[in-house]
């Protein structure tokens, strides 16, 4: 599994709303698949990192990934 590329996960961040992920279409824009362990996909990986950045936090639920905007 190599790096993702997040930059069309980017232009997705800089609309400023919520969205979800599957797994799949995670693969497709970035190019790998989302981590397998839960925590880290969470906390530590680079869509979470990313997420936390932009202003959204995260959640991850089965094989799916919630952003939600924060407000403030």
């Amino acid at each position: 599994m190599g790096n993702p590329v997040l930059c069309e996960i980017d232009k997705i961040f800089a609309k400023g709303k919520d969205f979800e992920l599957t797994d799949a279409q995670y693969e497709k824009l970035t190019g790998t698949r989302l981590p397998k362990n839960k925590y880290y996909l969470s906390n530590r990986s680079a869509i979470a990192k990313r997420a936390s950045k932009n202003g959204y936090s995260m959640k991850v639920i089965e094989k799916k990934i919630i952003l939600t905007k924060r407000k403030g």
